[in-house]
């Protein structure tokens, strides 16, 4: 186990001085903060003084919290079950509730007796990310990737499969289809859109205003069924990249008396089962969450165990077409729906 005394050795310093950096100290020049919290970094040391039980493993939120979508319950439910065979706890920790803002972040993972951090970002606050990488805090990305030389980096591929899902659609005729995505972006979500973009562009189909952004909830996917559905020219076809919206619009659409694949056909995106949870089935682009929470986790603890170790990881997971009952071949006879249920014939 790693001491103060090789931290302060391998710092020049004292091992007052590398006591008052871990515990917040104002009283230290910025460089020689640095050069201490550094050398904590890289040999890999964990304060024990002031904490309550054992050092832990964090899921930390750089942005909003996401903890009720079918993706992130997916993700903690791997960590989870890596936590139960580790010997740490796992927290979930607020930056923006808990961290004062005199300390680095390595000084508020060390309060809080935090021995490497799961980071949870979108493409908005990835800057968070990297200053926590800069410091040389144990850390792994999980969902989203970019470049920075001290993180690792957990995500499921998804563009490979979103393009055999557009290719899907392309195939039985359709050259109308919509995109819809969230109001925040991750990694994963960026590569669903260029998937889609690039497919459609290699053929000359792609229109932007297919493009439409929602928030990730089911009533959402209603909203949006009533405004896709009453454009002039509605898309015969639609790739929803959030699975409670993909369910809220085939919900809608059952409402709108629309029929599911007949007049539109419907390719989702799935973390769990919830592909299973609608009539008629869902085809979707599927991805096992729950192993890359798994992924995730056990690749911090080998960052933790070699914190010397600069090599750039990454723990790439599943994601593949399942092909089910809500696709099918473009409608010969399009139909425009006005939120009111009155149906006219679609200007294609």
């Amino acid at each position: 186990m790693t001491t103060i005394r090789r931290v302060a050795q391998k710092a020049g310093v004292s091992i007052a001085t590398v006591s008052r950096v871990v515990n917040g100290s104002t009283a230290v020049a910025p460089e020689l903060r640095d050069r201490v919290l550094d050398a904590v970094s890289r040999c890999g040391y964990a304060p024990t003084i002031g904490r309550r039980s054992a050092a832990s493993i964090a899921l930390v939120y750089t942005g909003p919290f996401s903890v009720g979508s079918p993706y992130d319950a997916a993700c903690i439910d791997g960590l989870i079950s890596a936590m139960l065979e580790s010997d740490f706890d796992l927290k979930i920790t607020h930056l923006r509730r808990d961290k004062s803002p005199e300390e680095t972040y390595s000084q508020f993972f060390f309060r809080k007796g935090i021995r490497g951090a799961i980071l949870r970002c979108t493409s908005a606050d990835r800057d968070v990310a990297r200053r926590i990488g800069d410091e040389g805090f144990p850390a792994v990305v999980l969902g989203d990737r970019f470049d920075h030389p001290r993180l690792a980096f957990a995500y499921n591929d998804s563009r490979t499969a979103s393009v055999e899902g557009i290719e899907h659609l392309i195939s039985l005729g359709h050259k109308r289809i919509a995109f819809v995505a969230n109001n925040t972006d991750d990694g994963d979500h960026i590569d669903r859109l260029e998937g889609y973009r690039q497919s459609l562009k290699d053929r000359d189909l792609y229109d932007e205003q297919l493009e439409f952004r929602v928030p990730a909830h089911r009533l959402d996917g209603a909203q949006l069924m009533r405004k896709m559905l009453s454009l002039t020219k509605p898309p015969t076809a639609v790739f929803i990249v959030d699975p409670l919206t993909a369910a809220g619009a085939i919900n809608e659409a059952h409402k709108l008396k629309l029929r599911i694949p007949e007049e539109l056909s419907i390719l989702g995106f799935d973390d769990s089962d919830i592909r299973f949870s609608v009539v008629p089935t869902m085809t979707a682009i599927c991805q096992d969450s729950r192993e890359l929470g798994r992924l995730a986790y056990e690749l911090l603890l080998r960052r933790s165990d070699e914190p010397e170790d600069d090599r750039l990881e990454e723990g790439l997971g599943k994601a593949w077409l399942e092909i089910n009952h809500t696709t099918t071949c473009v409608p010969s006879n399009p139909v425009r729906i006005m939120p009111n249920g009155e149906r006219l014939a679609a200007g294609i």
